[in-house]
């Protein structure tokens, strides 16, 4: 009765040298979890941070969106397509 790593979900990071990686996990009730995506670059992850905001558009089922966020300017953000 534990989670295991049932998909993984890879896109070429900001710079093109990485990647951002995202793995769902699922246990032995089928329920899923998306895990938060980690960037696997040395580079984007020295400037860049991962953010995200969960919309729930009643009476749809409720999802997340990822974006980078600059740490030097928060405002500034980029939808990743996970």
């Amino acid at each position: 009765m534990s989670w295991e790593v049932t998909n993984k979900k890879s896109i070429k990071c900001l710079c093109g040298k990485g990647s951002i990686v995202q793995e769902t996990i699922g246990d032995d009730w089928n329920r899923h979890k998306d895990k938060e995506p980690i960037i696997e670059c040395e580079e984007c992850s020295q400037k860049y941070k991962i953010d995200s905001e969960c919309i729930c558009p009643k009476p749809y089922h409720d999802y997340t969106n990822y974006y980078c966020v600059e740490k030097e300017n928060p405002s500034k953000k980029i939808t990743l397509d996970l």
